[in-house]
C-alpha cells in the first residue's frame, strides 16, 4: 500500500480543468489516470491514446495489469476512457467504449469520467448506467466508472483497489453502479 501525494492529484485536477485546448485537458486527465494506477503493485503504464490499424478506435489509456496486482480480477490489459468534461457522460460516449472494449476481446474497462455518467447523479435518469448494465448482459463486458469524487477521496492505493472491487461486484452481483 502507497500513500498519494494529494496535492498532486489536486494540481493534476486544477492543471487539467484550466488547460486552453481540450486536448491539453485530456493529456494532463490521463497522466493522473496513470498517476493513480501506477502507484499500485503489480500495475504499470502500458501505452497511451492507441489507434488501431485503421485509425478508427482510440484507447486513451492502456495499463499493464499482473496477476500478482489487486486487481487480479480485471483483464491483464486494462482499458481506460478518460474524460474530464463539464457534465456527466451520456449513453452514446459509454456505447463507443462498449464497442471499443467487444471488438478488442476485453471483458472489462475503466471510464474515468470527472462528473461521472448520466444516471449516476440523477436517481431516475438512468441513460447511460443502462448501457453499462446493457454491456455486461449483452457482452459479459463489465464497464466501471470513476467520479473526480472518488479521486478526490483516495488516501492510498489500497482506497482505489477497494473502490475498484466494489464497483466490479456491486455490477457483478446486483447488476447496479
Amino acid at each position: 500500500m502507497a500513500n498519494y501525494d494529494l496535492d498532486l492529484i489536486r494540481d493534476y485536477l486544477q492543471r487539467s480543468d484550466g488547460a486552453a485546448t481540450a486536448d491539453a485537458k485530456g493529456e494532463i486527465f490521463e497522466d493522473l489516470v496513470i498517476y493513480l494506477f501506477t502507484q499500485c503493485s503489480g500495475v504499470s503504464f502500458a501505452d497511451r491514446n492507441i489507434l488501431d490499424n485503421t485509425g478508427a478506435r482510440e484507447f486513451d489509456v492502456a495499463l499493464r495489469n499482473r496477476s500478482t496486482s489487486e486487481f487480479d480480477f480485471l483483464d491483464s490489459l486494462i482499458i481506460c476512457e478518460s474524460k474530464n468534461e463539464i457534465g456527466p457522460i451520456g449513453s452514446n460516449q459509454v456505447r463507443d467504449f462498449h464497442t471499443k472494449l467487444r471488438t478488442s476481446g476485453a471483458s472489462n474497462g475503466l471510464i474515468i469520467a470527472s462528473r461521472g455518467i448520466s444516471g449516476q447523479i440523477q436517481g431516475n435518469n438512468r441513460f447511460a448506467t443502462t448501457a453499462i448494465v446493457d454491456a455486461m448482459v449483452m457482452d459479459k463486458i463489465k464497464i466501471l466508472v470513476i467520479t473526480r469524487e472518488d479521486i478526490l477521496s483516495l488516501v492510498t492505493t489500497e482506497d482505489l483497489e477497494e473502490l475498484i472491487w466494489q464497483r466490479f461486484s456491486t455490477l457483478s452481483l446486483k447488476r447496479r453502479m
